[in-house]
């Protein structure tokens, strides 16, 4: 062996010690307390006055730029993404026992729609597999209460660990852990799911509500009970109308939900609740986009694609991924405006958001933990340093 390959091994520990100064790292964590700079109670970030100027705006796209990166959102995308799969099951069993507990007396009717759905929607060559499986989920659920009850737990379950899993990427959005306590956010996570999912069924049902489900359900179902003037009241003046309300409606409600979801899911307390922002409104156009392209792809490709089924399920999983890539993109430009509106008040926000924390319980507990295994990591360090001395 050469003296050259033997050096390493025969250096003093100086040389060594001072070799590993040389290289750095840049930490993930810290494990102190930061205090933020708290504004004034007469100053508010969001107000009218305070708008972003051109370099603000500059800061804020070079932000979302860098960060999106060096947080790994895409990576929390694909988090999210699995636990929105993980709900997709049972929340289509919990809708199709829904269905059937209800029209348990027209059954046939409930079918004959699904069937002129897939007929519509669904590319020729999946329309048979797609119609055995709704009909294996309906026939399961011929003894709908229990089926209902079971899937309406897991479906929700699965989806406040979706809600939570936003949430933690929301905390590394604002450069901050969660403060909360687990039970406090759990129910508050539990109370987001619950809104979102109310929300979601309103879009559903709004976008659902078209004339071919007012001919084939409401109208014989009115019929049946007498009720002649409601089908005249859905078919000559409700739907025409409602044709015209649906997108509009579906806009309004779809930002009132991810305002909602902006809001309460960081360990963030803003100045005020904004129904309206910029990260909501580019959280929902890109999603439009997403998904359309998604429905594009599902009219004009599925069919002949050479992948057939598998790659129809895998152009779902891609959409469901930007789709949480878009929504998480929205929360990290509002969060950047608010920095770049706190630096034009003079807080020093250069490298934390100084927005206050709706508690700091479970940080103070996480760095006491910390410290804790440094203090830990430091004791063996030490008896290994007086083993070399």
């Amino acid at each position: 062996m050469s003296a050259l390959d033997d050096a390493p091994a025969t250096g003093s520990k100086q040389s060594r010690k001072q070799t590993a100064q040389q290289q750095k790292i840049v930490p993930s964590t810290v494990t102190t307390l930061v205090t933020v700079e708290s504004p004034a109670a007469d100053v508010d970030p969001w107000a009218r006055g305070n708008r972003l100027r051109k370099d603000s705006w500059g800061l804020v796209m070079r932000r979302v730029w860098a960060d999106f990166f060096h947080d790994a959102l895409m990576d929390r995308a694909a988090a999210m993404t699995y636990f929105t799969l993980m709900a997709f099951a049972p929340t289509v069993l919990a809708a199709y026992s829904i269905a059937t507990l209800v029209f348990s007396s027209r059954r046939g009717e409930v079918e004959a729609l699904t069937t002129q759905f897939i007929e519509t929607y669904v590319p020729r060559s999946m329309a048979e597999e797609a119609g055995n499986i709704v009909s294996s989920i309906i026939g399961s659920t011929r003894e709908g209460t229990f089926a209902l009850v079971v899937s309406v737990l897991i479906s929700l379950f699965a989806a406040s660990a979706y809600v939570r899993a936003f949430s933690r990427t929301a905390n590394t959005v604002y450069g901050r852990v969660e403060g909360r306590g687990t039970i406090r956010t759990w129910a508050l996570m539990w109370a987001i799911t619950v809104v979102l999912v109310i929300g979601a069924v309103v879009v559903l049902c709004a976008n659902l509500l078209r004339d071919t489900v007012v001919d084939s359900v409401i109208e014989p179902v009115a019929l049946r009970l007498g009720l002649h003037g409601t089908v005249d009241f859905f078919g000559g003046i409700f739907m025409p109308v409602w044709n015209w309300l649906r997108f509009p409606i579906t806009v309004v409600v779809a930002l009132a939900l991810i305002a909602v979801w902006y809001h309460f899911a960081p360990n963030v307390r803003p100045s005020r609740f904004r129904w309206l922002t910029l990260g909501s409104v580019v959280a929902l156009v890109t999603n439009l986009v997403v998904w359309g392209a998604f429905s594009l792809y599902i009219k004009y490709l599925a069919g002949v694609s050479i992948y057939g089924a598998f790659g129809t399920v895998m152009a779902v999983f891609m959409t469901v991924w930007l789709s949480n890539t878009m929504l998480i993109l929205g929360i990290k430009i509002d969060a950047e405006v608010l920095r770049a509106k706190e630096l034009q008040l003079g807080l020093h926000a250069e490298r934390y958001i100084q927005a206050p924390p709706r508690s700091e319980f479970a940080a103070q507990q996480q760095v006491r933990a910390k410290k804790k295994l440094e203090e830990r990591s430091g004791r063996i360090f030490a008896g290994a340093t007086r083993g070399e001395e």
